[in-house]
C-alpha cells in the first residue's frame, strides 16, 4: 500500500511539472476591439432633482498598442503582473439628450487606456495557458455639451478616469519564449460628474474589449 502511495505521488509530481514554463519578463504588442458606452442623467444643481433628461453614447473602435509584464510559474500554475496600453482610434461621437424640448448635445471621445492588472493562471497542457485577470484602468476621455443648437460649447471636460478591470484569456506557446495571448476584459469606470450653468451631469462609463498580443519572454 505504501509503494502504491509513492508512486501515486510521484507520478502526480511528474504531471504537473511536465508543462511547466520558465518564470521571466515579456514584452508585446497589441491589437483589437474596444466597445464603450458613455451614460449620463442630469440633475438640477441647485436641488439635485433629476431633469429628466439623459444622454448615451456607444462606440465601438480599432484599439492598438503594446504591453510588458512578468510571469512566475509554480509547476503548472502562473502568478503574473501585466501592464498595457492601446490608443483608441475613435472619433468623436454626438448624442442629442432624451427626456424634453430644447435638449443638448452631448459628445465623448475615448483617446487612450492604460491598465496594470494581476493574471492567474493555469497550464492547460504544453502549449495552451488559461488565465483570469484583475486589476485597475485609466481611461482618457474628453466630453463636451453643446447647447441646443448644437455649435455653441457649454463645457469641455478632459479627464483620466480610473476603473476596475476584470479579464480572462488564453495563451498559446509557439515556442518557448514567443506565444500569441486571447484576452477579453471589462472594465467599470468611476462615475464622474461636472456642473453645465445650472445642471449638473452624471457620467458612467463601461468597456468590454477584445484583443490579440503577441509576446515576446527574455
Amino acid at each position: 500500500m505504501k509503494n502504491k502511495i509513492i508512486l501515486f505521488v510521484l507520478g502526480f509530481s511528474l504531471t504537473a511539472s511536465l508543462y511547466a514554463k520558465d518564470s521571466g519578463f515579456y514584452i508585446g504588442g497589441l491589437i483589437g476591439k474596444s466597445k464603450t458606452k458613455d451614460y449620463g442623467k442630469e440633475t438640477f444643481t441647485a436641488t439635485n432633482i433629476d431633469s429628466g433628461y439623459s444622454q448615451s453614447i456607444e462606440e465601438i473602435d480599432l484599439i492598438y498598442g503594446g504591453l510588458l509584464g512578468y510571469d512566475h510559474y509554480f509547476d503548472n500554475f502562473l502568478i503574473g503582473l501585466e501592464f498595457d496600453g492601446y490608443k483608441v482610434d475613435s472619433d468623436e461621437k454626438r448624442d442629442i439628450q432624451a427626456g424634453g424640448a430644447n435638449p443638448w448635445h452631448y459628445t465623448s471621445e475615448i483617446n487612450k487606456v492604460t491598465s496594470l492588472k494581476l493574471r492567474l493562471g493555469y497550464l492547460i497542457n504544453e502549449e495552451n495557458l488559461f488565465y483570469i485577470s484583475i486589476g485597475k484602468a485609466k481611461a482618457d476621455i474628453t466630453r463636451k455639451m453643446y447647447n441646443t443648437n448644437g455649435t455653441t460649447l457649454l463645457k469641455e471636460l478632459n479627464d483620466n478616469v480610473d476603473g476596475n478591470l476584470y479579464g480572462l484569456g488564453l495563451e498559446h506557446f509557439l515556442e518557448n519564449n514567443l506565444s500569441i495571448q486571447i484576452d477579453f476584459r471589462y472594465i467599470k469606470y468611476d462615475e464622474v460628474s461636472f456642473i453645465v450653468e445650472d445642471k449638473t451631469e452624471y457620467e458612467d462609463l463601461t468597456e468590454k474589449a477584445f484583443t490579440l498580443s503577441f509576446k515576446y519572454k527574455f
